[in-house]
């Protein structure tokens, strides 16, 4: 009777330790690298719960200890993998119920063999599984990645036939940074115009987008915008095939991803094959301000059409730029000399030059010029980018959901448009930045010396060289270096006063928690 109390409990435990490792599973968005990566940088969550280890022990010696020591091993569990609050939850999708129903079968097959057999086998396996519950969705993800593929390569195939039928114009938009907010920016323009479909948020890869096309574009729709990933598991190849755009937006070339490339060198080299590609379009809009870029466009087959602030040999320019804490006014110049006045919501230099690029492919679309400008005065932008959520007594800014050198450098500029008020940022820095990463926030620390009075580092080891940065360039305001951002919350609730802006600038995933 004790032994069976015992493994019901230990069931629950399972259960428990299954939707976390899925969780984390899914955020790595399926990837056995990715996922392999994070159990080995995470090993301290299998001794978390010491309390989990005992109960096995005293298993094999005394149920009464074992159980107890379960019981609050089980709540202890609850807390720190259930029950916190998760960023981005879990979602129960197809894929990852067919993992579930596997995984549940076979530790099902291990507990019933245990309760017939009570042979020590069965019963190591069984502990096995719940106490090295991530290696254990490593192998049941691995032992279905066949299954998916023919399951992806069938929804893949009738994504394609049905974009061939239905033939919609596509703008495909990518780069390393900016990617997103120029999608949304071009919708915003040219909308009232064509009827217009984009891939919602982050949906960029070749199952996202795929999901797309299968559940949302339909025969009225005339534009299809599309966000590609430079780091989508099949390269460009599978994204152009399925695709094949009429125009393509190149936003800018840097470091985001660096960790998955492992060096400058292979990003270039990603950027350089879509350029190459017949299949990109027939005209290409690029950011010529990206020295990156500029190098890359001088030998493709597509019309190029340059886009710049800074460089003057870009075709379309941004001439007298005003940039304001409610948006920004500049003047546009055509390759043929005509001049638009525009204004907008937008703020942020890097900004600025997506909504450039927006435009030029809005004009190579032919939506007219007098309802570009109209719409741009209040352009639709994502959340979480440069989001203002509230502006009385106290200004908040947020931009959590991502973070790179040129975007938090444009935030920080953004901050300094808040004269005469004490400026207070709060980070954790930035990720997937790979070796960069130390060289990345060293620098970081320093540029941030020049802009804010307060600094809120979140997470002490991994802020560790902007803090070094900091302090190196002679930063005079008041530091805090806490665990987790709930700390700064609290912190927030004594220390705010008046008149204070917050800048949240990225915030840590699940996943890197």
């Amino acid at each position: 009777m004790l032994e069976k109390i015992f493994l019901l409990l230990f069931v629950s435990n399972f259960v428990i330790r299954s939707l976390y490792s899925l969780h984390m599973l899914q955020l790595e968005e399926y990837s056995e690298k990715k996922y392999l990566k994070w159990i080995f940088s995470h090993l301290n969550r299998y001794l978390v719960n010491l309390l989990f280890v005992l109960s096995i022990v005293f298993y094999f010696f005394n149920l009464y200890i074992a159980i107890a020591l379960l019981v609050i091993s089980i709540y202890v569990d609850l807390r720190y993998f259930v029950l916190v609050k998760k960023k981005k939850p879990l979602v129960f999708t197809k894929r990852l119920r067919r993992l579930l129903y596997v995984s549940y079968a076979i530790f099902g097959f291990c507990l019933l063999w245990t309760i017939h057999s009570s042979s020590l086998l069965s019963e190591f396996i069984l502990f096995f599984i719940s106490l090295f519950n991530s290696f254990y969705y490593f192998l049941i993800n691995a032992l279905m990645l066949p299954i998916e593929r023919l399951i992806n390569e069938y929804y893949y195939k009738d994504a394609k036939r049905k974009i061939k039928h239905l033939k919609p114009q596509i703008i495909a938009v990518t780069g390393s940074y900016g990617k997103t907010s120029t999608k949304y920016f071009l919708t915003h323009l040219i909308s009232e115009h064509y009827k217009t479909l984009m891939t919602p948020e982050s949906y960029n890869t070749t199952m996202g987008i795929t999901k797309v096309i299968r559940e949302k574009l339909d025969k009225s729709h005339e534009i299809f915008v599309v966000e590609l990933a430079e780091n989508d598991n099949y390269g460009y190849d599978k994204l152009l095939d399925l695709l094949h755009p009429d125009i393509s937006i190149l936003t800018s070339i840097g470091i985001q991803h660096l960790e998955e490339f492992h060096s400058m060198e292979n990003i270039i080299k990603n950027f350089k094959n879509y350029l190459t590609d017949k299949r990109i379009g027939k005209k290409i809009v690029v950011n010529l301000d990206d020295e990156n870029i500029e190098k890359l466009i001088k030998d493709i087959g597509a019309e190029v059409i340059t886009c710049g602030i800074k460089n003057e040999k870009a075709q379309y320019k941004v001439k007298d730029l005003r940039l304001e804490k409610d948006g920004s006014q500049f003047i546009l110049k055509t390759p043929n000399n005509q001049e638009f006045e525009i204004k907008t919501n937008v703020y942020g230099k890097e900004n600025i030059i997506n909504l450039l690029l927006s435009i030029v492919s809005a004009f190579e679309l032919k939506v007219p010029v007098e309802e570009i400008i109209e719409r741009a005065k209040n352009i639709v932008k994502p959340k979480h980018r440069l989001e203002i959520v509230r502006d009385d007594t106290i200004t908040v800014i947020d931009d959590t959901f991502n973070s790179n050198p040129k975007g938090f450098k444009m935030a920080l500029e953004y901050l300094s448009l808040f004269n005469y008020r004490r400026k207070i940022l709060v980070t954790p820095g930035f990720v997937e930045l790979g070796e960069r990463e130390d060289d990345e926030h060293y620098k970081l620390g320093k540029l941030i010396s020049k802009y804010v009075d307060v600094v809120f580092l979140v997470d002490k080891k991994r802020t560790k060289k902007i803090l070094e940065g900091l302090n190196d360039a002679g930063f005079k305001g008041e530091v805090f270096v806490v665990n987790s951002l709930d700390e700064v919350i609290e912190k927030f609730k004594t220390f705010l006063k008046q008149g204070d802006v917050i800048l949240f600038e990225n915030d840590l995933p699940d996943n890197y928690a």
